[in-house]
């Protein structure tokens, strides 16, 4: 049990380390040198989906493994979606989105965009694998991925010391929003297992990335290998295109719900669908959840992964 223990804190350690530190160097320095620090997140983004192809190449070598792969994080996203969307259910409240939101369906292309420059990345890595170009030792250290989350984790916490808090955004009924999609997820998780009958730890920590497909992806292909990795990636991708889809249709009436599906990206790709189509007031609600399950998500995989 002591081995169990260390193993677990030797893998979170250094994520806890990078987010802090980014939040400590965030909170010091001045506002006009982190907002251009904060703009590198996309591009490291981008850097991590194509090392995560490019390590997952072997799991898209031919169409029925790459089908496989597809068809196993469907049944994850939509499994986890609705099993979220059910739980959240009683915390629902009546509806008052503004009948003349803004942006309409053109509003829906930016984030439909980055999902698919996101499976466009990981493509990319994938046809790179082939090449084995990466195969010496200056691409070893150049695309270790470890690296690249840990950059990715401190400039999420440089991120996250520029967000300001109301005491009113900590209430009971706002923070039920993220408790319960942790639950929930963990549910989903443990239905999985009975489903699919893969091991409970794995299903769990596939169950508990929350939507961060960039943070999931990696930890999963570094504890799992390339095909589960290729799974946790593609799985909150998913995810993130089912949440934005639940607040389209669904957050009027169900705003609770939608937001709870859109897990930790409630607090930034989907925050202004929340505002569009479930009123300002689930604004708070909305970064405070998403907030929760970002800190959140790194903390449960490598708990589950370290009983693989």
């Amino acid at each position: 049990m002591s081995a169990q223990l260390s193993n677990i804190l030797a893998a979170i350690l250094p994520i806890l380390l990078s987010l802090l530190v980014g939040y400590a160097v965030g909170k010091r320095l001045p506002k006009p040198v982190v907002k251009p620090l904060i703009r590198c997140i996309t591009p490291v983004v981008w850097i991590i989906l194509f090392v995560i192809g490019l390590d997952s190449g072997a799991a898209f070598s031919s169409l029925a493994s790459g089908m496989q792969v597809l068809k196993q994080a469907a049944i994850y996203a939509f499994t986890i979606s609705a099993v979220v969307f059910v739980c959240l259910l009683p915390l629902n409240r009546p509806g008052t989105a503004q009948a003349d939101s803004p942006g309409g369906w053109r509003g829906l292309w930016y984030p439909v965009k980055e999902c698919l420059i996101a499976f466009g990345l990981v493509l990319l890595g994938a046809f790179a694998w082939r090449l084995q170009w990466h195969d010496n030792s200056i691409g070893a250290v150049l695309l270790n991925i470890s690296w690249w989350l840990y950059a990715l984790l401190f400039l999420i916490g440089l991120d996250l010391a520029q967000v300001t808090i109301s005491r009113s955004w900590l209430a009971p009924r706002v923070l039920k929003i993220p408790l319960l999609v942790m639950l929930a997820s963990m549910l989903a998780g443990v239905l999985l297992s009975w489903l699919t009958g893969e091991r409970l730890a794995v299903a769990l920590a596939l169950s508990t990335g929350f939507g961060w497909f960039s943070l999931s992806g990696a930890l999963a292909g570094q504890y799992l290998g390339e095909a589960y990795g290729s799974v946790a990636l593609l799985n909150d991708l998913m995810r993130e295109l089912i949440g934005l889809t639940v607040v389209f249709m669904l957050g009027r009436n169900f705003a609770n719900s939608s937001i709870g599906v859109c897990g930790a990206t409630a607090m930034d790709t989907t925050l202004p669908f929340v505002r569009q189509a479930c009123h300002y007031e689930y604004v708070p609600t909305a970064i405070i959840s998403g907030l929760i399950l970002t800190i959140a998500a790194p903390f449960f995989m490598l708990f589950f992964l370290s009983f693989v």
